[in-house]
């Protein structure tokens, strides 16, 4: 049995859960046992969902090393063959902890800690084992070869079409900003990004799905897409996409859909500056630096990108080439391997 430990609420999204999930699904393929182990009971409706076994710990996401005592009962009780973890709070006493009951392993897409621990994982595309200078874990998977994305994102058939009208809008499943609605609002005062047509992504957290819900009865060129399971085919049905940073950029790629991306969390600063600075897509801003700046540019530059069917063709086949899909794959064979 594997252990996953991740978490999802309205403050963090469903990021965390969504990529633990494609590794869970690789898993099973591999013929593993999975068992995700949760802070407290938001992500309890997907995972039942998605038929996974779960633990919920009734605890503090931000404050992991409060959860230990009860955790150590269960590893003790259950011994699980590896422990996964995926989130920014866990420390290197809470691995340290855990490691004395199984293996461990855990996602740091951050670049920032370097915790022992048996397999460290950091998928982002400038990722490398030069990032790690203490070399503290006993590997290392580093690289746009270990994005965890969904078996549906693997060999995507996609077409650029000549006329570009369909526009994937997604913010983050919270979007505490509301910035799916900001740009919605600006898009539509805009007299030729409002002749398009707009798919906006958004969660069930979202506080503002009233808003979003008002401004598609508002306008026949707006649809609101609500906990999407079949991303993928969204993704291919669309023509154009505007995105935050974050793994939504990686699902894109592989699809080969041409996006812009902007930021408002520094966690996904490095990897929009990445994309844009490599002329993979075209960066419009960071929302807590630029704020409307950035969503007056974005309007613009989408228009721009749906117009110019060249760019859009060679901006799909370099997205393609980045990101293949199989990186969850990839993960879990290295995590079943370490299991043996």
């Amino acid at each position: 049995m594997i252990w996953i430990r991740g978490d999802a609420n309205k403050d963090i999204g469903m990021g965390h859960v969504m990529r633990c999930l494609a590794v869970a699904e690789a898993l099973r393929d591999l013929g593993q046992e999975v068992c995700f182990v949760v802070a407290s009971e938001d992500a309890v409706p997907l995972l039942q969902t998605k038929g996974y076994p779960f633990i919920v710990l009734y605890a503090d996401y931000r404050h992991p090393e409060m959860e230990l005592p009860r955790l150590e009962e269960l590893l003790a009780t259950h011994k699980p063959a590896l422990f996964l973890a995926d989130g920014y709070f866990f420390t290197s006493a809470y691995y340290e902890t855990v490691s004395k009951y199984t293996k461990v392993a855990c996602f740091d897409d951050l670049g920032q800690a370097d915790p022992q621990v048996d397999l460290l994982i950091n998928y982002n595309i400038y990722a490398s084992e030069d990032c790690y200078k203490e070399h503290n874990a006993k590997k290392y998977l580093c690289g746009a070869a270990f994005v965890p994305l969904r078996k549906e994102f693997s060999h995507v058939p996609y077409q650029v079409c000549e006329k570009a009208t369909k526009v994937l809008l997604t913010t983050g499943g919270a979007d505490k900003y509301n910035l799916a609605g900001q740009i919605l609002e600006e898009a539509m005062g805009h007299p030729e990004a409002s002749k398009l047509e707009y798919y906006v992504v958004s969660g069930r957290a979202n506080h503002h799905l009233p808003s979003l819900q008002a401004l598609e009865n508002m306008h026949e060129n707006i649809t609101l897409c609500v906990a999407v399971e079949q991303m993928a085919e969204l993704m291919k049905s669309c023509d154009v996409a505007m995105t935050a940073g974050g793994s939504t950029i990686y699902e894109l790629s592989a699809v080969g859909v041409p996006f812009l991306c902007f930021s408002f969390a520094e966690n996904q600063q490095k990897l929009v500056e990445t994309y844009g600075a490599n002329h993979w897509t075209d960066y419009a801003g960071n929302y807590l630096t630029d704020g409307n700046v950035m969503i007056t540019d974005l309007t613009k530059k989408i228009v721009t990108l749906a117009s110019d069917f060249k760019h859009r063709k060679q901006l799909s086949e370099t997205l393609r080439g980045l990101v293949d899909g199989n990186g969850a794959m990839r993960i879990a064979q290295a995590l079943t391997t370490l299991c043996k």
